[in-house]
């Protein structure tokens, strides 16, 4: 039978870290449970929710973090660091749960010259480490059974943290200043994780206070800079002393920990900072494909909601269609992306001043129907169009056909590109194995299969074909709207794909990022190399999408 495990504070940071990595436990049943389901400082549900649960133990990821904030909220930081653990272990007594406690090593001054040791005194320098240390007491006082573990300086790619802060300014400023006189352990939220379960898992009995957080005692400026090289941020950073940094309250200079005791008590290997950063950079990278992916999706299925009823048509400036489907859509995708650490421009934005945007190194790129004259005239070519750019480069890009629910997903720095056929509108869970991956088919007859747009087949683009035609080339014209174009090139169902028309940098993104992850080039006819983006007015030269 699985022993169950209640977790306070399961939509938070550690919490979020928690489920992330709880499948390797299999023994272990996990509740989750956050504030607006069980109040950590409301005891009367508390009682009934332990007294209908058979919980061996209690993992409390429930706090209150804002540092400054504290500061004029003493009461309420109080009531959830201290009242509220209070209940827990009152409670873990009564019905013989074992408390595993996340604290914090702002309950030391940072006068130390060498890592705190968890018998070393403790003397906080603000309301919230104040909270904490009087929450540990309050445990210590009513409960043997329980685990007390300080953390520092968490970060992971979930929630609000310091990791994530600089990858958002990294990514929209040339330079950033950050403290250089303040120390201490940058800690990865699932490596904790990983802590607290095989502890429980380890069913031990060595009950007590104990101290952990990943190798390496470094500065906040030092931190900053391993995070912008892993993630290959240029952003340069600038070292200030902490009195140049003005918070409300006042922090520890020093607050290194030794976590030796608790690798020997649980026998635990604890990962070196730097081995745990790269892996945060890495899950976060995943993690916002995953949000483009299922933004995309859930855009398609907006798109449809429109596309199976009765709509009206606007012109905009230019005399573009403009549709109820594309301001649904982008509602829809606006909202998943703002949840990663980078901006974003679409088409049915308010543009970005130049003199703003110009800073950015990443961003998404967005057009959240590309078709939409073939919306209007419903023969289904239309398409859902998200690329996140880098330093002007397509680095990643989802194209999804919301009609035939198809949806491609490139990735350029790995060079690999995917093909999934959906039967609802839900992301699949198999997004990059072997078997969905996209390959190329070969051109097999005597003919050069040339994408032309019904919506835009123009002198040019005709020239273009008689020239072919001229050379002796036998030529076969691929008609497709919207940035199917792109896909049917990177599939090798067409040959080459002139563009000698306007196109705005949302119309090419995704459809370069997928080509060049198959091998293609999208070459500029002004510069004979690869288009790029974030240029002032958006728009494109002529092009060709070709092998």
């Amino acid at each position: 039978m699985k022993r169950k495990i209640l977790i306070m504070g399961g939509g938070g940071q550690l919490g979020l870290s928690i489920q992330s990595v709880a499948y390797k436990y299999t023994d272990l049943r996990l509740k989750y449970t956050n504030s607006q389901e069980l109040d950590i400082t409301d005891k009367e549900k508390l009682e009934q929710y332990f007294k209908h649960h058979d919980f061996e133990y209690c993992v409390n990821c429930a706090a209150y973090t804002a540092v400054d904030q504290a500061e004029t909220e003493i009461e309420l930081a109080q009531r959830i660091n201290s009242l509220g653990p209070s209940f827990l272990a009152e409670l873990c007594a009564k019905y013989n749960v074992i408390l595993v406690h996340i604290s914090t090593d702002f309950v030391f001054d940072g006068n130390s010259e060498r890592p705190y040791k968890e018998t070393d005194g403790t003397n906080p320098l603000n309301s919230y480490g104040q909270s904490k240390l009087d929450g540990e007491k309050a445990i210590t006082a009513i409960l043997k059974n329980h685990f007390i573990i300080r953390t520092s300086w968490l970060y992971s790619e979930f929630n609000q943290n310091f990791f994530k802060t600089m990858m958002k300014h990294g990514s929209v400023k040339e330079e950033l200043s950050v403290v250089n006189d303040q120390f201490g352990s940058p800690t990865y939220a699932p490596d904790l994780a990983h802590v607290i379960l095989k502890i429980i898992q380890s069913k031990s009995k060595t009950f007590g206070l104990y101290h952990f957080s990943n190798k390496g005692g470094i500065s906040w400026f030092q931190f900053a800079k391993s995070i912008f090289e892993y993630s290959g941020l240029r952003t340069k950073v600038n070292p200030i002393s902490i009195s140049d940094y003005q918070t409300r309250a006042k922090r520890p200079k020093y607050s290194v920990m030794d976590t030796s005791k608790i690798e020997k008590a649980f026998n635990l290997k604890t990962p070196e900072y730097k081995s745990s950063l790269r892996k945060a950079v890495e899950r976060l990278q995943d993690l916002n494909y995953q949000i483009a992916i299922k933004a995309s999706i859930k855009a398609g299925k907006t798109i449809m909601d429109v596309y199976d009823g009765e709509f009206g048509v606007e012109l905009k400036a230019d005399d573009s269609p403009l549709t109820l489907a594309d301001r649904n859509a982008n509602e829809v995708i606006n909202a998943f992306l703002k949840t990663t650490p980078f901006p974003i421009i679409s088409e049915e934005n308010k543009q970005i001043e130049y003199t703003v945007r110009k800073k950015w190194s990443c961003y998404w790129l967005v057009d959240p129907l590309d078709g939409t004259k073939e919306f209007v005239k419903r023969n289904g070519e239309f398409t859902v169009n998200i690329a996140l750019i880098k330093y002007g480069k397509p680095q990643f890009g989802v194209i999804y056909v919301p009609v035939t629910k198809t949806f491609y997903v490139a990735d350029v720095s790995e060079n690999r590109a995917y093909k999934h056929q959906l039967i609802t509108h839900q992301m699949p869970s198999n997004l990059f194995e072997e078997n969905s991956r996209l390959t190329r088919k070969s051109n097999e007859s005597d003919r050069i299969r040339v994408v032309g747009s019904r919506s835009h087949m123009n002198e040019e683009t005709t020239a273009f074909i008689r020239d072919l035609e001229a050379n002796n080339h036998n030529v076969e014209i691929v008609s497709k709207g919207s940035s199917l174009k792109f896909c049917i090139i990177a599939e090798g169902l067409a040959d080459v794909y002139p563009r000698f028309g306007p196109t705005m940098e949302w119309d090419t993104g995704a459809g370069q990022a997928l080509c060049e992850a198959m091998g293609a080039s999208v070459i500029s006819s002004e510069t004979n190399k690869p288009l790029g983006y974030n240029k002032e007015n958006l728009l494109n030269p002529y092009f060709k999408v070709s092998f």
